[in-house]
């Protein structure tokens, strides 16, 4: 897959798991909602665009362009997290077995 085209993937996925609007998570990227719909089109952008919204959402660039499972593992955490919910009829020390175990597979998929 072309890096464009992993980059626009893996901003999709990321808003996605945010819940946020095209124009929530502009404003949080700091770039104008113009700007990130034509990203999340074509995944074309200058490297100073690029690179405010890796800042933005704190990873590097190289994942993502390059990280091909980058949607997959964000969809993942998302389901797993909203799967969460429960965990509230579980005694304490079920939820603690379960969290220890949550956070071994999150250490797997962001490795």
């Amino acid at each position: 897959m072309e890096k464009h085209k992993i980059f626009a993937n893996n901003l999709a996925a990321i808003q996605a798991y945010r819940g946020q609007s095209l124009d929530e998570f502009a404003l949080d990227l700091g770039i104008p909602k113009s700007t990130l719909q034509s990203v999340r089109t074509s995944g074309n952008t200058t490297l100073n665009t690029a690179l405010l919204i890796a800042e933005g959402l704190g990873v590097s660039l190289d994942s993502l362009v390059g990280d091909t499972a980058l949607s997959e593992k964000t969809q993942l955490a998302r389901h797993l997290i909203q799967s969460l919910d429960c965990l509230r009829a579980l005694s304490t020390s079920e939820r603690e077995e379960v969290l220890l175990h949550f956070h071994r597979i999150l250490e797997v998929i962001c490795s």
